[in-house]
């Protein structure tokens, strides 16, 4: 009998009992380095590249196709876990939100709100939320070096090294997460990922 309230999915029964149908490893919960490169090439496609689009979860491999990848990103907007995008109707303008996720609205609801997808994949999902809080960090700090650069730029007038240091500062920013030197959490081990030993 289904809780009160709400269907019986006998998909869902399906799914919740055997987490090992998805297409990776059901005990890891963290993006694979593949995906997050997917999912960060793209969201550079979209014109607001820091608020997760609404078939985000499809290209990260938590929502089998794109039609559930909305439904996961409207039930995410909805509990206030992300923020979308700005439309010319809701008169926001990209600077406005820094954060656009809010890893605090993933409360003990969260397994029911999205009781349309798996519980293996609710995991990964919230790895993928952490991940791109994360993302959205590095992107923050790198909008003050940025602003810093270009008041030096201003104070100062034109240099070279200043050149070159703001032209690094945009080259960080879409560097792909798999190409960087430093490890990002909520991402597994994969090339990129792995610090260098000296034997």
């Amino acid at each position: 009998m289904a809780a009160r309230g709400r269907k019986f999915s006998f998909l869902r029964l399906i799914n919740n009992a055997f987490p090992n149908f998805a297409r990776d490893d059901p005990n890891d919960v963290n993006l694979s380095p593949s995906q997050a490169d997917a999912l960060f090439s793209y969201q550079l496609a979209l014109p607001n590249p820091r608020y997760l689009g609404d078939e985000a979860f499809s290209i990260a491999g938590i929502a089998g196709n794109k039609t559930l990848s909305r439904k996961v990103f409207r039930t995410l907007v909805k509990n206030e876990i992300i923020v979308s995008a700005p439309s010319e109707k809701d008169g926001r303008e990209e600077g406005d939100v820094q954060m656009t996720v809010n890893t605090v609205g993933i409360t003990k609801n969260f397994a029911h709100q999205l009781a349309s997808i798996s519980v293996h994949a609710q995991r990964k999902l919230v790895g993928l939320l952490f991940f791109w809080e994360e993302e959205c960090t590095r992107w923050m700090l790198l909008d003050g070096e940025e602003r810093e650069i270009v008041g030096l730029l201003e104070m100062d007038g034109e240099s070279t090294d200043l050149r070159v240091a703001l032209e690094a500062v945009r080259l960080k920013r879409i560097l792909m997460p798999s190409e960087r030197a430093e490890g990002t959490a909520n991402v597994g081990v994969g090339v990129g990922h792995v610090l260098p030993s000296y034997g």
